[in-house]
């Protein structure tokens, strides 16, 4: 564990502390000690539980900067640094649509909604989740501007875009970002194919 992660859970071990000794202030030490050992190690295996689950989404939260001026598919793709990317993405068929502010993506693990490790989910169950999760498709300028401005979190796991799918070359397709032998590449996946439920799914919050 480093510093900096040291440090932030010794301000928890603090923070946890703290609160415990204001609820003694406040409701009285016999409210504790009426709670058997079991029941207490029940609860704080709850709340370390949902504390987990709380950092992990969070984790999984990244800014967009959508940006302005004279931008274009191209432009974003260069910025991107990718060391191939599919050429399909480009002005004619990816026109850049003009959009002012921040944008907030949230990566979605689909073995955390009902897909075991090594299954697979279809496009269709990738906009079901977002719906549970009341996040909002994305567009395919939120991949081009992730790959961007996130570049390293697609080295971690593939990343797949569920936006309205652009015909190319006669089939539907999203963009999707991977990493192969730790090179970063920004291609495009067919609608119709079948992801690993390793692979991520993209929603706007």
């Amino acid at each position: 564990m480093d510093a900096k992660s040291l440090g932030r859970a010794l301000g928890l071990i603090e923070l946890i502390v703290v609160t415990i000794m204001t609820a003694i202030r406040k409701h009285g030490a016999d409210v504790f000690a009426v709670v058997s050992d079991e029941k207490l190690r029940e609860l704080t295996n709850q709340f370390v539980d949902g504390w987990v689950a709380a950092g992990k989404a969070m984790s999984n939260l990244f800014r967009l900067n959508v940006g302005g001026g004279n931008r274009t598919t191209e432009k974003v793709v260069v910025a991107g640094d990718y060391k191939w990317s599919n050429p399909n993405i480009n002005s004619q068929l990816f026109p850049w649509r003009r959009r002012q502010g921040k944008r907030t993506v949230e990566l979605v693990d689909m073995t955390q909604h009902g897909f075991a490790p090594g299954s697979i989910y279809t496009f269709s169950d990738a906009l079901a989740v977002l719906v549970k999760l009341g996040l909002e498709q994305p567009v395919y300028e939120d991949g081009l501007l992730f790959g961007e401005q996130h570049p390293e979190k697609q080295r971690e796991q593939p990343i797949m875009f569920p936006h309205e799918p652009v015909v190319v070359g006669g089939g539907p397709d999203v963009v999707y970002l991977w990493s192969a032998a730790d090179v970063r590449e920004l291609g495009l996946s067919w609608a119709g194919d079948r992801w690993s439920s390793g692979v991520l799914v993209a929603g706007v919050r």
